[in-house]
């Protein structure tokens, strides 16, 4: 699409550049940093085929005209129309590119875009029993001490992958008995209490399992078992994976569905979803009432952990 979609705009460049920059900071997953300039971009060029090349040329219903345009537009791998979710992904880049021009004063302008209603698909999650079998697949060596660990962390404590990689030794408040996340999704930082038995997991790995990883000085509670430095997501979610594959688990479980999991686990448990909220560190209840919907399944067993 860069090529495609090359922009003749010298503001348009900066502009497209600087949302990057900006999501970056916020603390988006790198794969967002990297994906909604792109379709930030192609908007940008929409509006220079219109003649409009400057930020002062833009209108608020400039938004609303580029999506009905890609309503109609056919994909040129599928030869069918756009689906209703990857035409909300452009609509989410664009009220993101909205909030960036106000709030950095680059503009005044405001999109009123709501995003196209969807089918709704609920989050995979794993059953009590299953959660069990995943630990029983740890064993006692250091690596696997340390996936006891991940599990505490993503399982335990219901972080998102980028959190748990970014986790670092400070950020254990063990007194407290608290995770400490210092950047969250949009940027928000928040406590996380911790369980007493991921604790001890997680004091083990640190005790045992993590000098024997290290190969120098590393502030990283994760590290890297072939190279002794901070493990990546791309390295810590494979070994997850693992995980449930030795486990014998089908579904397609990543870390995210580790927070899927606890996060049902507890409602079912009776904590309002207000403390679910706070826990995941969402910013808006709608997003915590799905796991409503999860335990309300009839296919649902609620065995005991």
């Amino acid at each position: 699409m860069e090529m495609l979609y090359r922009l003749r705009s010298e503001e348009h460049q900066i502009l497209r550049q600087g949302f990057g920059q900006w999501l970056s900071v916020l603390g988006y997953a790198p794969t967002s940093v990297a994906s909604m300039p792109r379709h930030l971009q192609e908007f940008l060029y929409y509006q220079e085929s219109r003649g409009k090349y400057s930020l002062s040329q833009l209108s608020a219903g400039d938004a609303t005209d580029f999506i009905n345009a890609l309503q109609t537009r056919i994909g040129a791998r599928t030869g069918r129309g756009f689906s209703t979710a990857h035409i909300n992904k452009y609509i989410q880049v664009l009220l993101l590119f909205s909030q960036y021009i106000r709030r950095t004063g680059k503009s005044g302008v405001g999109f009123t875009l709501a995003r196209l209603p969807e089918d709704e698909t609920l989050p995979v999650w794993l059953s009590r029993q299953e959660i069990r079998r995943l630990y029983a697949a740890t064993e006692e060596d250091v690596l696997d001490l340390r996936d006891r660990a991940m599990l505490s962390v993503f399982y335990g404590c219901g972080l998102r992958l980028q959190e748990g990689t970014a986790l670092e030794c400070s950020d254990i408040l063990h007194e407290r008995r608290m995770l400490y996340v210092r950047r969250g999704k949009g940027y928000r930082e928040r406590y996380v209490p911790i369980a007493e038995q991921s604790y001890q997991d997680l004091q083990t790995y640190l005790e045992q399992g993590r000098p024997e990883l290290l190969q120098a000085p590393c502030a990283a509670v994760f590290i890297d078992a072939n190279k002794g430095c901070p493990i990546t997501k791309q390295s810590l979610y494979l070994r997850i994976k693992g995980l449930v594959r030795k486990a014998g688990i089908i579904k397609p479980v990543g870390t995210h569905t580790l927070r899927h999991s606890i996060a049902t686990h507890l409602l079912e448990s009776g904590m309002k979803l207000e403390r679910i909220q706070e826990f995941l560190g969402h910013a808006a209840l709608d997003s915590t009432q799905v796991y409503t919907h999860l335990i309300n399944e009839p296919t649902i067993i609620a065995d005991e952990l």
